[in-house]
């Protein structure tokens, strides 16, 4: 009798943990949707590489779902509208040259965007870090867009240190502080900014209520480049710790995705202290590919893939992305299906037991990717009026027209991946069995099999391209002038070879889709203003809500 009563209290339990996870119980989800700035493909360790350990992303994916195929705009701004509004950037003419401070423009205010959909439902929102969709007034801030609090950086970075970011006017450098407490600039804030976040973050989930709902957001500056005058920023006992790396810039780089990777950590294992981390989706993305040379850089590596942020090429726009639930997926596996950005509201709303909106370019993915099903989405298409580029992907094709900075467009990152031989690199094992995030998996009864061929595995989420660089960077396709580059990027991952001229039927109709696509158009407004009006100087030294103020 004892047996056959434990026997149906687990089946009872199974069906319970089942529908929870497909978001048909009635006690919804929380949601921590964690955003990572101009992190490059090879900057984590579960894909391949060999210089920067993170063992607590790495886990989120093998213990959750690795999107293979996630897409993002390839810039900050497009791809944060994308994500918060379910609509493609060049929909809202938020798309091109990411916003400056002394811009006035921002995400439209009719648009209602995820936050405000989860206030609906119960939750409590709030956002650590950057928002960078719109900064120069008031009814453009999270506060007013239906995040419950804000603490962070309103533009697109901020020094590590001193939280000021920097432009250049024809006057000369411009400089002014933007670390925000909601709409008061936080001057008692001291330390290193991804460590200021991730105590917020961390502070949020101790304060709550574990009878409601939670919608925290944690949108890093990491490893986004600073000012000029300090690029790269970590701590220097973190920075030490990379000396088996021989580019010093990729040793700070490796530094900073570190605290990146800490941060995770200390975030999961803060859910697991409050008792709430099985019944939490949790969502690792980066906003686009890495910026490994050119304005903004951060030495970031996508390799092998071809292009860098700001370019059409997959570099850009082919990122690091992972979904992660208690008992999403017992067996580490990798989603190949294609994902954008503009997918995660639709997917998460559903998550939550609620209907997506209609009219929106996102597609809801939760099914697909909990069942490893095939993805809703066939086409991705990337739209940059401002640099004057078209890109369409559709099925294994992927189609790039008008102009492309070609210092941006090419193949970087092999000369940052060297490694010298003392002190060796750590121990992929030992840094795993030492994470926050093994430690969680452990406590919570679900432990990661460390076997040398279960670690082996990272690999399987590692892209291969058969050619080396320097013959791939030999007669490489360049779209100007009219002409086109046309890759099939299932076989051709890294895009060395243009197959347009044998397939121009195949062009034609891409050409015709990419036309239906600029016809949605809402151009951005050029030329891009820096408006004198907004200089800090009038505001206490800090970049404020300057456009409300002209009279």
């Amino acid at each position: 009798m004892a047996e056959c009563l434990k026997t149906k209290l687990a089946v009872i339990l199974l069906i319970v943990m089942t529908l929870g996870v497909r978001g048909e119980s009635n006690v919804k989800p929380n949601i921590v949707y964690i955003l990572a700035d101009d992190l490059g493909w090879d900057d984590v360790s579960f894909h391949g590489s060999e210089q920067v350990r993170t063992p607590n992303i790495d886990l989120l994916a093998r213990s959750g779902v690795a999107l293979q195929r996630f897409y993002s705009h390839c810039l900050c701004t497009p791809s944060r509208s994308a994500l918060l509004t379910g609509k493609h950037a060049y929909t809202l003419g938020m798309q091109g040259y990411p916003l400056v401070q002394s811009e006035d423009r921002f995400l439209p205010l009719n648009e209602k965007i995820l936050p405000q959909y989860l206030k609906e439902l119960g939750y409590s929102t709030h956002l650590v870090g950057k928002w960078h969709v719109g900064m120069c007034r008031s009814a453009a801030l999270p506060t007013a867009r239906g995040f419950d609090t804000h603490f962070g950086h309103r533009g697109g970075y901020i020094d590590y240190y001193e939280y000021t970011i920097e432009e250049s006017w024809s006057s000369g450098t411009v400089s002014g502080y933007d670390l925000y407490r909601n709409e008061t600039p936080a001057w008692d804030s001291t330390g290193y900014v991804t460590d200021l976040y991730t105590r917020e973050a961390t502070s949020i989930i101790e304060a709550h209520d574990p009878s409601s709902l939670l919608f925290l957001m944690v949108a890093h500056n990491a490893p986004h480049g600073g000012n000029d005058g300090a690029i790269l920023q970590a701590p220097p006992d973190e920075v030490r710790r990379m000396r088996h790396i021989e580019s010093q810039q990729r040793r700070i780089l490796a530094a900073m995705v570190k605290k990146l990777d800490d941060s995770v950590g200390d975030i999961v294992k803060s859910l697991s202290d409050k008792g709430i981390l099985n019944n939490t989706i949790i969502v690792f993305t980066s906003d686009n590919g890495g910026m490994t040379s050119g304005n903004s850089l951060n030495y970031g590596s996508n390799w092998p893939l071809r292009g860098i942020k700001m370019s059409p090429f997959e570099g850009a726009v082919r990122v690091t992305g992972l979904l992660w639930k208690a008992n999403l997926n017992p067996v580490s596996r990798a989603w190949n299906g294609y994902m954008h950005i503009s997918d995660w509201l639709p997917t998460l709303l559903h998550a939550v037991g609620a209907d997506p909106p209609p009219g929106i370019d996102g597609f809801n993915q939760w099914d697909n990717i909990i069942t490893n099903a095939t993805s809703k989405r066939n086409e991705i298409v990337e739209i940059d009026d401002y640099q004057g580029f078209y890109m369409i992907i559709s099925a294994e094709y992927k189609l790039i027209t008008g102009s492309v900075i070609k210092e941006y467009s090419n193949y970087q990152g092999h000369d940052l991946r060297g490694i010298i031989g003392s002190p060796s690199p750590p121990s992929y094992v030992d840094v795993v069995k030492k994470s926050t995030m093994y430690s969680v998996l452990r406590n919570s009864g679900l432990e990661v099999n460390m076997a040398d061929d279960e670690m082996r595995k990272r690999y399987k989420y590692k892209i291969d391209c058969l050619k080396r660089s320097e013959e791939r960077d030999v007669s490489l396709c360049y779209p100007e002038n009219g002409t086109v580059c046309l890759y099939n990027i299932i076989e051709d991952p890294c895009e060395t070879k243009d197959i347009s001229k044998l397939y121009p039927d195949i062009v034609q109709k891409l050409l015709q889709k990419l036309e239906t696509e600029k016809n949605r158009t809402i151009p951005r407004i050029l030329p891009l203003v820096r408006d004198p009006r907004s200089h800090p100087n009038q505001f206490n030294y800090a970049w404020s809500t300057w456009a409300e103020h002209i009279k």
